[in-house]
């Protein structure tokens, strides 16, 4: 993600817009009677509350937050300057890598189509990596979902273009849990070698150790179907309660209304997350049944 900083002021300003415009609904509506205008202005507050608050907390904020901990050196393994001439020599490959296996290859970079007189700077953390000021997380269970790492040395390539580092990343795709595989490639220059390797040293044991294992949802798919289940309930019961003491509240003051709105709004923060969670563990759970009968039908 490029620009997390700007994009967390952007939706904090847009969850506060909708608290704002969630307020003055439930205030029209206590202090003139229901009509269309404060029912309109109460419904879009309190979708864009709800909306701008899941995206800024579970997306944007951290991946902020990550960023600047990872610029400031908390966390770094490895930090490497490419320099231009370099850069356009891994474009060139990247753009042929790419080609010969969208499927895999893909590269997840967003790349500037116009190469930096100064080159690009790299910065390889714990659990994430910064290639030109976009920040991407490394994560053996996050989402995008670090499967696998690679080396890939080209000294025997024509142009000599510099090594790279590889990361295989999977992403939730498709109704029935598919997933959706990219490739995170960064080039590592023959001076910045043994940073490379740093990063790839850093990766590949915890790696390998992961072969086999399943994401953290799934080691006790039981207890993580219990604990949403029972988010779940008390967020849906929440929004009940909010939506029950809106109509009671009508007439009541703002005070009453503003409760209610809060009540609704916290039980929607909680409820949400905990069905995604539930929802995307069943769908994992799925996938590996179905791969794992996938693999004794090749048998």
């Amino acid at each position: 993600m490029r620009n997390p900083r700007r994009k967390a002021i952007l939706f904090a300003a847009l969850a506060l817009s909708g608290a704002a415009l969630l307020w003055l609904g439930v205030w029209r509506e206590s202090a003139l009677g229901r009509d269309g205008m404060s029912g309109a202005m109460t419904a879009l507050g309190f979708v864009t509350l709800v909306c701008s608050t899941l995206f800024l907390l579970l997306n944007v904020l951290p991946t902020a937050i990550g960023r600047a901990r990872l610029l400031a050196g908390v966390g770094r393994i490895a930090r490497w300057q490419t320099s231009a001439a370099d850069w356009d020599r891994f474009r060139a490959l990247d753009a042929e890598r790419a080609g010969a296996d969208p499927m895999f290859l893909a590269n997840d970079l967003w790349i500037r189509r116009q190469t930096p007189p100064e080159g690009v700077e790299i910065i390889v953390g714990e659990k994430a990596l910064i290639v030109d000021g976009s920040y991407h997380s490394l994560r053996l269970n996050g989402i995008p979902e670090l499967r696998s790492i690679g080396w890939l040395d080209n000294a025997a390539r024509p142009g000599r273009p510099p090594d790279c580092l590889e990361f295989l990343l999977a992403y939730p795709a498709g109704r029935y849990g598919g997933v959706r595989y990219t490739c995170l490639r960064v080039p590592v220059p023959e001076a910045a070698r043994a940073q490379g390797l740093s990063a790839y040293r850093h990766f590949a044991p915890a790696l390998e150790k992961r072969r086999g294992r399943t994401a953290i949802a799934l080691r006790n798919p039981r207890r993580t179907y219990r604990i949403t289940a029972a988010l779940f309930g008390l967020g849906l019961v929440a929004v009940v309660a909010g939506a029950v003491m809106i109509g009671i509240a009508r007439g009541q003051g703002e005070h009453a209304g503003m409760i209610a709105g809060f009540l609704t709004l916290g039980g929607s923060v909680v409820a949400i997350p905990s069905a995604l969670v539930g929802g995307m563990t069943f769908l994992l759970r799925w996938r590996e049944g179905k791969e794992s009968q996938r693999r004794v039908t090749k048998k």
